[in-house]
């Protein structure tokens, strides 16, 4: 086996080596190709530009031969314009080859100016643009190309130098328009100078740069040749050599393979046929139990509660539908007590802290679970993928049990508002004859005796007191269905406040989210509620402390908070608070809170307390807008 990776591992490197060297080849083909096309181009710019020099040397001829010609001064003025343009165009042309050799131009010299030369001179070109594209060698048609050696020598060095004669020949041009000024004849010496070196010296010097550069061009283009056929010749080479030593082994080693194969597909198919035997075997079993699983799965789909498997540590290995739509897949593997009981403890009467034995079966009720909710769990021991587990069954009662308590709530405060009332009026008769007969009294021992006027006056305080225990009780005992109207709420808070007398050493703060923030509810109840919540309080704070009242508004919901500095109230008693006949105050009667549950639930609100013990207390009132 590693003698066949071994091969296998050199055959795989001989043919990415050959794709390498190809694909270098390739590149190297491309990039010739390139550098040929780029030197071609070079090439026919450069001779473009010595062929434009040729044609200017004998347009600059021409041009100086009529300028002399010209009669009239407006014709020499023409003509003199012509001849400096094309010796500008000369010029550049010229200095754009010298740039190629990195050779800096000399400046041309300059004749004597004359006002006539001036107004020559100072004439703006104006040529065509499409003339002037094909002539400017130095911005369209500029080669990238620097001049060679051989080129060098015909422009710099004797017997040619092509620079000089180009220089002077333009120089000549240039001082022949300058000498325009004076009389000027046809024997003109400059002119003399031009046409015989456009006919004869610079004509021959340009004539053999272009040649040089035809042949360098085609020298070049040899030399492109010979690499190209190279590149060509090692990749035929390369093609061959990797016909023998990748493609002819590898084909041996696809005869071999196939060999092997052919044997292994005779062996295959024998085990084949076994194969189909045992299969049809299986298939009938598997039919069997196919159906079996169905009818079980059809049957906990249809039971409506959730049901899970645990083995005896609490672990859960199978969840149905209802509990995985609720949990998730990721639940298996978790303990059961961790996923399902909201404070993560297990039940102290879970059934799998005792053995249960299989068909049998144990209920507890839990409550606090999957979001403080109630169940019924039923437990039967069983058999689950080879070893004891247990089958839960999940009930949700909470509904019922709340139910439950609501019902038996309701008839326990039906009984004491029936007793309350009955009570509640035979007190109220007593203290009216109470009353009376104090308020007799004072008439007739008015002023005579202040001892007795001052007991008289606390048995008067105490009537009332008593009257308002009675009227709570009834309000318990008969609370009306509230009569909503459209309030400002911090008008009844107001209002609430001025029937009470605030203690010096009590700091109070109201913050209401608008002065014109309007609740609909029934304003004599609730004024009733605040009045007493303010009252509890100012006696929870020993008349020193600070209660802040805040009304704001949290979704669709006004909230009231009445927030004090007391001693607050302790954890166990918080949960007895809206009780009835439950108060924490020495001289209470425990109906203030529970009366003002019942008002604020009928206006579909809700109340709460949060308190901590030693620092003060919150009531949270919350009114549906």
């Amino acid at each position: 086996m590693r003698v066949k990776q071994t091969i296998s591992f050199y055959l795989t490197f001989r043919y990415i080596l050959a794709l390498g060297l190809l694909s270098i080849l390739s590149l190297g083909s491309y990039f010739i190709l390139k550098e040929n096309i780029k030197d071609q181009k070079n090439s026919a710019a450069i001779v473009n530009i010595s062929g434009r020099q040729r044609m200017l040397s004998q347009r600059i001829a021409l041009f100086s031969l009529r300028l002399l010609s010209a009669g009239d001064p407006l014709e020499k003025e023409t003509r003199a314009g012509e001849l400096r343009e094309a010796i500008s165009l000369m010029e550049d042309s010229h200095n754009s080859l010298i740039r190629s050799a990195a050779f800096k131009p000399r400046p041309l010299g300059r004749g004597k100016v004359t006002p006539l030369s001036v107004s020559i001179l100072s004439k703006p070109r104006s040529l065509d643009r499409g003339v002037e594209g094909l002539i400017k060698g130095d911005v369209e048609m500029n080669s990238s190309r620097k001049l060679s050696s051989g080129m060098k020598k015909i422009y710099f060095l004797p017997p040619f130098e092509l620079d000089k004669k180009v220089r002077r020949y333009l120089e000549e041009a240039k001082a022949l328009i300058l000498s325009l000024d004076g009389a000027v004849t046809i024997d003109n010496p400059r002119l003399h100078y031009i046409l015989e070196a456009s006919r004869l010296e610079l004509l021959r010097a340009l004539d053999e740069a272009v040649g040089q550069y035809q042949l360098e061009s085609e020298k070049r283009i040899v030399s492109f040749e010979a690499l190209q056929f190279l590149v060509l010749g090692i990749s035929l080479l390369v093609i061959i050599a990797s016909g023998l030593f990748i493609f002819r082994p590898m084909a041996g080693r696809i005869a071999e393979e196939t060999l092997k194969l052919k044997n292994q597909s005779l062996d295959l198919a024998k085990s084949n046929e076994q194969l189909k035997k045992e299969i049809s075997e299986r298939w009938e079993l598997e039919e069997r139990l196919r159906a079996a699983i169905t009818i079980n799965e059809t049957l906990l789909k249809t039971i409506p509660f959730g049901i899970d498997i645990v083995d005896e540590e609490g672990n859960i290995l199978y969840q149905n539908e209802k509990m995985e739509g609720f949990f998730g897949e990721g639940a298996l593997g978790k303990k059961c007590y961790l996923l399902y009981k909201d404070d993560k403890k297990q039940c102290l009467n879970c059934p799998l802290k005792s053995e249960i034995q299989f068909g049998q079966t144990k209920e507890i009720e839990v409550d606090a679970a999957m979001g403080g909710k109630i169940f019924l769990i039923t437990h039967t021991g069983m058999f689950y993928q080879g070893k004891k587990a247990v089958l839960e069954m999940f009930e949700d009662v909470t509904d019922y049990k709340r139910t439950q308590e609501r019902l038996a709530m309701s008839e326990r405060l039906a009984g004491i508002g029936r007793m309350a009332g009955a009570i509640a009026h035979e007190f109220r008769n007593q203290l009216g004859v109470i009353r009376n007969s104090a308020y007799f009294l004072k008439l007739k021992l008015e002023a005579k005796d202040e001892k007795i006027k001052r007991h008289l006056e606390i048995l008067d305080e105490q009537v009332v007191e008593t009257e308002a225990v009675i009227e709570n009780i009834l309000t318990f005992s008969k609370t009306k269905h509230p009569e909503l109207r459209q309030v400002n709420l911090k008008d009844v808070i107001l209002k609430s406040l001025s029937k009470l007398k605030m203690p010096e050493g009590i700091k109070l703060s109201l913050e209401v989210i608008a002065d014109d923030f309007t609740v609909e509810v029934d304003p004599l109840q609730m004024g009733g509620i605040f009045v007493n919540i303010i009252l509890n309080a100012i006696q929870a704070m020993d008349d020193n402390g600070s209660l802040l009242i805040k009304v704001e508004k949290i979704n669709n919901y006004a909230t009231i908070i009445f927030t004090d500095t007391g001693a607050g109230i302790k954890e166990e008693d918080q949960k007895k608070l809206f009780e009835p006949f439950f108060s924490t105050k020495a001289r209470g009667i425990g109906l203030g809170l529970a009366t003002a549950k019942l008002i604020i639930e009928a206006h579909h609100g809700s109340i709460a307390v949060k308190s901590d013990y030693g620092k003060g207390t919150s009531v949270i009132i919350k009114l549906p807008l």
